[in-house]
């Protein structure tokens, strides 16, 4: 899996076309290395518009991509719309969390 830049600004029509979306910004896995990713998401669908423009279950993309809470930011629609509107990025915005596109080891260091 490669780090999609576009994925951050795919959000971005996620977060607007989806009045209950979150817009989630996190560390996917493929088995060999982490890779930052961006994505919408409601309680049982995930919106990843770089992989399909359909709703896939949360639970299998989870799953499928090695998605962990700990290595993730969620953000409301408000809130990722106002981070877009202050910084003019896309994200991610949490550098501390988020430290390169890619990770060969763990990001937390687990």
């Amino acid at each position: 899996m490669e780090h999609k830049e576009q994925s951050f600004e795919a959000v971005i029509e996620v977060g607007s076309e989806c009045e209950d979306c979150t817009i989630v910004h996190g560390w996917l896995y493929d088995g060999t290395k982490w890779v930052l990713h961006a994505w919408g998401e409601t309680s049982d669908a995930v919106y990843d518009l770089t992989e399909s423009r359909e709703p896939q279950h949360r639970e299998e993309y989870y799953k499928a991509h090695g998605v962990t809470e700990e290595r993730l930011r969620r953000y409301t629609r408000i809130e990722f719309f106002t981070l877009l509107g202050d910084t003019k990025s896309f994200g991610p915005y949490d550098k501390e969390l988020f430290f390169a596109t890619e990770s060969d080891v763990d990001p937390l260091g687990k």
